[in-house]
């Protein structure tokens, strides 16, 4: 055995004998999320299909399943369902730009001819999973409250007019400014000839896939030249985008500069200050299928107080599976609205979280399988800090109390995730928007490997 794991279990040996803690502290050991095969997760269209498969076994961080496919095209990483039906629909978009156009389109780049085969799903060597997957930062930042980062981003804004360079200029404006132009250079150039191409497939004609952009920037171009059109029928399987239809269906006959000048005037309508429009524009996380996104849901709430905060809120997300997270998050709330009215979105925790008139809270998360992990623990008792500091006294329950709190979740919860949480007062609301209607597999407790 070695040093490290001998040390390792010294240490478990140690918290058994329960020393350490007090003598009347329970030990409260955590599960292990499992590793489980694709189709058990998975309806069989999204598994595999004739140009992808995706990795077995499938790993899982406690919140979200982590699915790796390998493609003909290249390898695809997916945070969860709804991220995989995207990552599976580009992968078919690609094929059916391939068989259409004439380009050739193989792992690491795309040219001019038709492809060879030879780059196939079954000669793809399988990365070996050997490692365990975690929770990403980007997610554990959704459950950090948000009231000392709006301080610190007002302070900034404040300081906009104070000069700090050598030409006077302040930094603030310096540096917003650099953000418009990186905005500008990654989002603002797809044509509309593009744009009818992603119509067409049906994906994202702002997606972050290098692949899928440089392919149908060359076919419009090729279409352009020769008028070849595009006329298929849709591949039988093929997963629907589901929430994002809409916003799709909006953006893909404007121009996104367009969008930008319109949307300034409804978030001034919400309450936002010129600064934080600004900035929300930039946020280069936010594409303007996101922003689309996010503005129909605040619509949806119509009547909600404080809308506002939702986009607050988006200024401080880092990664895509963050902003993908987020906004799955607030399309939770506008059906938990849709069921029971909310009145006001709180300002204090980063998930979305909205007070009722009877003065209960609601929280939605857009997490496809929990697990009481230790991560998770901790991101619950976050949370309820974050909502101690976000719900103001007057949302307090009529005749004194604690306010009843609900967790809105998209898919479900295990057993003891789901005991942790009623134990601590959580009104538990399962598979609200659940992809395909799995319930987490089973799993095993630290203390029963």
């Amino acid at each position: 055995m070695g040093r490290a794991n001998r040390i390792g279990s010294a240490i478990a040996l140690l918290v058994l004998l329960g020393v350490g803690r007090a003598a009347d502290a329970p030990i409260v050991p955590f599960e292990f999320p499992p590793e489980l095969p694709p189709s058990a997760l998975l309806p069989p269209a999204l598994s595999a299909g004739p140009d992808f498969h995706v990795e077995d076994p499938v790993l899982s961080d406690g919140l979200m399943a982590h699915f790796v496919v390998y493609s003909r095209f290249g390898r695809y990483e997916a945070y969860g369902a709804t991220a995989l039906r995207v990552r599976v629909s580009e992968i078919y978009a690609l094929a059916r730009l391939e068989k259409t156009s004439g380009i050739s389109i193989v792992a690491g780049g795309v040219g001019r001819g038709v492809s060879s085969q030879i780059d196939t799903v079954t000669t793809i060597v399988k990365h070996p999973v050997d490692t365990v997957t975690g929770i990403p930062r980007g997610i554990a930042h959704l459950f950090h409250g948000t009231v000392d980062e709006g301080k610190e981003a007002m302070g900034k804004v404040r300081d906009a007019g104070r000069p700090s360079d050598q030409n006077g200029k302040p930094d603030a404006l310096k540096n917003g400014e650099e953000s418009a132009k990186r905005y500008a250079s990654q989002y603002l150039g797809v044509t509309a000839s593009e744009r009818r191409w992603y119509e067409k497939l049906g994906v994202d004609p702002y997606t972050p896939n290098a692949m899928l952009r440089d392919a149908i920037h060359r076919t419009a171009r090729l279409d352009a030249a020769t008028s070849f059109g595009m006329r298929f029928v849709g591949v039988p399987g093929l997963p629907e985008i589901g929430e994002l239809r809409r916003a799709l269906d909006a953006i893909y006959k404007e121009d996104p500069a367009t969008l930008r000048a319109r949307d300034r005037a409804t978030l001034r309508a919400y309450g936002m200050e010129a600064a934080e429009i600004e900035r929300w524009q930039n946020t280069i996380v936010l594409s303007p299928t996101r922003q689309v996104i996010l503005l129909q849901a605040a619509q949806a709430l119509d009547g909600v107080a404080g809308r506002a905060e939702l986009f607050r809120h988006a200024l401080g997300l880092s990664s895509d599976v963050e902003a993908q997270v987020y906004l799955a998050s607030v399309a939770l709330l506008v059906r938990a609205h849709h069921d029971a009215p909310v009145a006001s979105i709180l300002p204090g925790v980063r998930l979305p979280s909205a007070a009722r008139a009877d003065g209960s809270l609601v929280v939605c998360g857009a997490f496809d399988a929990v697990y009481w992990t230790a991560d998770v623990a901790g991101y619950a008792e976050q949370v309820e800090q974050s909502l101690a500091v976000g719900a103001p006294l007057r949302d307090a329950p009529p005749g004194g109390g604690d306010a009843k709190r609900l967790l809105l979740l998209s898919g479900r919860a295990s057993a003891r995730a789901r005991q942790e949480l009623e134990s601590r007062g959580w009104e538990l609301h399962e598979a609200m928007m659940e992809p395909f209607g799995q319930e987490p597999g089973p799993s095993r407790s630290a203390a029963h490997p």
